[in-house]
């Protein structure tokens, strides 16, 4: 029988303000060979472009691994609530101008 080390989970510290966490209803990604680039956005109505809200940085390993992790919670979410519907479009409630939302610096 092979052995199988198993690593505890991280810790992962974090102070009042970022324990809240940030809202993002659109996301962008951005490839290279070393890296994807996850910009998580929120758009508003009345407000033109997207105000970024939080930018990952990680491997293509690293990337491969975060899919596999969210297609497991994916799966384990339609066990308890039942199948997601649809193609997960990127239409809601509201329109902002233009197919690109732009992304204003602060």
């Amino acid at each position: 029988m092979e052995s199988k080390i198993v690593k505890p989970p991280a810790v992962i510290n974090a102070n009042d303000r970022e324990i809240d966490g940030v809202y993002s209803n659109v996301f962008f990604i951005a490839v290279s060979r070393a890296e994807f680039v996850l910009d998580f956005a929120r758009v508003v109505p009345g407000v033109n472009g997207a105000r970024l809200k939080a930018r990952i940085i990680v491997s293509p390993y690293r990337m491969k691994a975060l899919v596999q992790a969210l297609q497991s919670q994916i799966e384990s979410y339609e066990s308890k609530f039942g199948k997601l519907e649809g193609e997960g479009s990127a239409a809601f409630g509201f329109q902002n101008r233009g197919n690109n939302p732009v992304i204003e610096q602060e």
